[in-house]
């Protein structure tokens, strides 16, 4: 990428974690500051309590899938450089055939409307840390997702214990605080530059 060209959009479909909330600016969320570092213009498309098959009907929020068949979110229409489909934390209550289904339905979507951009799934957090947590199923099934559509696949499921973020949740021990955002935001842009997914190269600082 030139200095001349602009720096191209990482289109975001996800929920909460993307967007934020809780007085924490989209902007500031871990994925919006992790693809900022990794050279992007983030564009987060998605709402708190939905997922692949999850809605919020009554707030005019449907499922990722059922937004992108009914026009829901706003798309851009060029300079789309990589497509993240992020979370299915709020999928748990759904059998893993149907959340396989409508996760490949929602790549396929967005490859046809996207065909140049690169892809990546990444899985929910799993922020209570239990191995036995039904969030680290359903990012298996992510995983068979990614990999059956040729596309990376980020575990962020140890994240939170793994960067001792656990006093950085908000009492419903789901929600980062803003320094819980600052925090994993760079645990985010190296997993993208380890995926081989950034946009440009991290300047190394010299000593």
């Amino acid at each position: 990428m030139s200095a001349a060209e602009p720096a191209p959009i990482a289109l975001v479909i996800g929920d909460s974690q993307a967007n934020a909330g809780n007085a924490v600016p989209t902007s500031k969320s871990w994925v919006s500051q992790g693809l900022a570092r990794a050279g992007y213009v983030p564009r987060i498309e998605g709402y708190g309590g939905t997922g692949f098959l999850k809605g919020r009907p009554k707030d005019g929020h449907p499922s990722y899938l059922e937004s992108l068949k009914n026009g829901v979110y706003d798309l851009p229409a060029r300079n789309v450089g990589l497509v993240v489909m992020q979370g299915g934390g709020n999928d748990l209550k759904y059998p893993d055939g149907k959340i396989k289904a409508a996760a490949l339905q929602t790549v396929e979507i967005l490859k046809s409307k996207y065909p140049n951009a690169r892809f990546a799934v990444v899985s929910p957090l799993n922020q209570g840390g239990d191995p036995a947590s039904r969030r680290i199923e359903v990012a298996q099934v992510l995983a068979r997702v990614a990999e059956a559509e040729d596309a990376p696949f980020i575990d962020a499921t140890g994240w939170v214990a793994e960067s001792n973020l656990t006093r950085h949740l908000y009492p419903d021990g789901l929600h980062l605080t803003p320094e819980g955002h600052d925090r994993l935001a760079p645990v985010f842009a190296k997993a993208l530059a380890d995926a081989g997914l950034a946009a440009v190269v991290p300047a190394v600082r010299s000593s």
